[in-house]
């Protein structure tokens, strides 16, 4: 089983633990001298989105932490945007570049700009032709389709009895990325799947807690037999619980309502661990890890460049997390820490 780390921040002990382990990842001729002092441009599409925040302040820190300077900017959902600042981050003399992209398609030329130059890009969550390397995630079809059989399973176990078009399923999608398109285009095979599913879809965007939490609302108000929503990311996910287990809520048998999604966080995960005893509807979600699993991956492409070598591929891989999945987790974790406990006492 995968291991997860529950705490959603890391603390400096834990980057200096990633930072130690990134260096077995360069190959033997990094015998090259490391590189300092590095002036780095980093891009995000969004600070609203309070994943993409919390994901690129450890992002940055961890850069920063080993000495670099981060010229740090968020695209507010706008590629033209992050086209404009990246080009000045070569202006300005970036030695490198690291790129969240709304648009990867969209940053193709720009970043051929740079390399063209001798700026190495490094291209975070989704790829961008062209550049140095990609740590990309998993396949944003293929995690919505995954998010598509969690409801499905959920369904047929909760309404086992449904008839065809019994079970409403509401489908947030989302339109503003490419990204979110193709989630959006996996999450609507929860239709082919299964006969009993009643599908109605609505966009958002999808890295606006509000705009997600009032487009729940209304929806649940003119649609109140709704037992299923899909949310296409964290954001929208944990807007559409928190509506729901709200006092505004409409939704009075809670057992039989469920909320899934793709992302994974701390706040995600308690929501999850909390449902099979009511405490929440979020019961289920794709995850590509943890913050700390991004931030190892992060290592692991990068810090080769900047021990002196060159900055790597890394693909990302999506599993399924549910309550089940949590805890054996958490059983595996516990049995992991009286192992060692049982060896520490008997070295003593």
């Amino acid at each position: 089983m995968k291991k997860r780390f529950i705490s959603g921040l890391l603390t400096a002990s834990m980057v200096m633990g990633l930072m130690t382990g990134a260096a077995t990842v360069a190959s033997a001729d990094e015998a090259a001298e490391s590189r300092s002092g590095l002036k780095i441009g980093m891009t995000i599409p969004a600070v609203s989105s309070d994943f993409m925040a919390a994901l690129g302040d450890l992002l940055k820190g961890y850069l920063e932490d080993q000495g670099h300077t981060v010229q740090f900017d968020s695209a507010d959902g706008d590629v033209t945007k992050q086209v404009t600042q990246v080009e000045n981050d070569i202006q300005m003399g970036c030695d490198a570049l690291v790129i969240w992209p709304v648009n990867g398609e969209g940053m193709a030329a720009t970043v051929a700009n740079a390399t063209a130059q001798g700026i190495p890009v490094l291209a975070f969550a989704n790829a961008i032709p062209g550049a140095t390397a990609n740590q990309v995630a998993a396949d944003d079809y293929e995690m919505g389709y995954a998010e598509a059989e969690l409801a499905n399973d959920w369904i047929n176990e909760t309404f086992a009895d449904a008839g065809d078009k019994g079970v409403k399923v509401f489908v947030i999608t989302a339109s503003n990325t490419p990204q979110a398109v193709q989630r959006s285009e996996g999450m609507q095979q929860i239709a082919e799947m299964n006969s009993k599913v009643d599908m109605i879809t609505a966009d958002v965007d999808w890295d606006s807690p509000s705009g997600s939490s009032a487009l729940v609302e209304n929806t649940l108000m003119t649609n109140p037999d709704v037992k299923v929503i899909m949310a296409p990311g964290g954001t929208v996910g944990v807007a559409a619980n928190n509506f729901v287990m709200s006092a505004n809520s409409q939704v009075e048998d809670k057992d039989h309502f469920a909320v899934f999604t793709v992302d994974e966080t701390e706040e995600i995960d308690s929501a999850i661990a909390g449902s099979p005893e009511g405490a929440s509807v979020l019961r289920g979600t794709i995850s590509m890890g943890t913050f700390a699993d991004t931030i190892a991956d992060f290592a692991k492409a990068i810090q080769p460049y900047l021990d002196g070598g060159e900055m790597q591929q890394v693909d990302g891989q999506a599993f399924k997390v549910t309550p089940e999945s949590l805890a054996g987790s958490a059983a595996e974790s516990t049995t992991e820490s009286a192992a060692e406990s049982t060896t520490e006492s008997a070295a003593e």
